[in-house]
């Protein structure tokens, strides 16, 4: 069941936007501090969200709360399986933290340096986490560590691949790279700008880097340039549905662009705080958005706005 967009007196201004059809809103929800770390699971429409008085929930379909926890310290890097049954997350400074789908700690481990990125497989069989010292670990459910290795450059953004065994990676500095799932590297290449998010196709045919000014860069599965779409301002996140069909991209001057695979922005707004995190759903009919003062939105383009 799709819940019904919410009451007009209910939508802020900024929905309408300055360029193109604007989404209906079909939820909103704010945390009880800022918003640190934000993750969506794909195949259940579940939202996680994390701040920074230690409180993570699950959002159901609606937007509800389905289940929340108190922790010690903050979230600060946070992803999900698919399916929404496993959830890793980085605690307080080094502490990477295993969840299900009701929130309770499976298990937890102390990393020896500070942990910047992490990613679960589609079904939650793996765990990869990027340490700030260049090393990489890849652990199962279990806790196992499979392996551990190093890369050129400490890896500030990580993905699994949903359709075939494999990761894809990118460093802030000047590199983007396929990986498979002990460490090998398959293909890498240079970059000549910083790096604000990662997404990937389902099939990572094709991989998207929000660069700042660069705008945001796209790569085919071997790691070839294939173009850019250039946006007015700093692009600083960026995401996109399992089919590339839609792309939501946001600039550090708050711009909020929603784009198609040819790169024409269909809608266009100026958001009221800074966004911290996007997610796009897999065919491309909604997205979330995160800004960091803790509202949660979920903007949808089936429904009139």
């Amino acid at each position: 069941m799709t819940p019904d967009p919410a009451p007009a007196s209910e939508r802020p201004d900024w929905i309408r936007g300055n360029l193109g059809n604007s989404p209906a809103l079909m939820w909103s929800f704010t945390t009880e501090g800022r918003l640190t770390a934000l993750a969506l699971a794909r195949e259940s429409a579940e939202v996680f969200a994390a701040d920074d008085a230690g409180v993570m929930c699950r959002l159901d379909r609606q937007g509800r709360i389905a289940a929340i926890t108190r922790l010690h310290d903050p979230l600060h890097v946070l992803a999900w399986s698919d399916d929404g049954r496993v959830g890793a997350a980085v605690c307080g400074e080094s502490t990477l933290h295993l969840f299900d789908h009701v929130l309770k700690s499976q298990w937890s481990v102390d990393l020896p340096a500070p942990p910047i990125a992490v990613a679960v497989s589609p079904f939650g069989t793996h765990i990869a986490v990027s340490l700030a010292d260049a090393t990489n670990r890849i652990y199962d459910a279990g806790k196992k560590k499979l392996a551990t290795f190093e890369s050129m450059r400490p890896l500030a953004h990580l993905q699994f691949i949903s359709t075939e065994t494999g990761l894809v990676a990118a460093a802030e500095h000047g590199l983007i790279c396929r990986l498979d799932l002990g460490g090998r590297l398959e293909w890498g290449d240079k970059l000549w700008s910083n790096v604000g998010q990662l997404a990937i196709s389902g099939d990572a045919e094709l991989i998207y880097l929000a660069c700042n000014t660069h705008g945001v860069q796209v790569y085919d599965g071997s790691g070839g340039s294939v173009g850019s779409y250039v946006l007015e301002g700093t692009v600083n996140h960026a995401a996109v549905s399992f089919e590339p069909q839609r792309i939501i991209a946001s600039t550090v001057e708050r711009t909020l662009y929603w784009l198609d695979s040819d790169g024409e922005v269909l809608w266009r707004t100026i958001m009221p705080d800074d966004v911290a995190a996007l997610a796009c759903d897999p065919l491309g009919e909604w997205v979330i958005c995160g800004l960091r003062c803790g509202r949660v939105y979920r903007l949808d383009w089936t429904r009139k706005g």
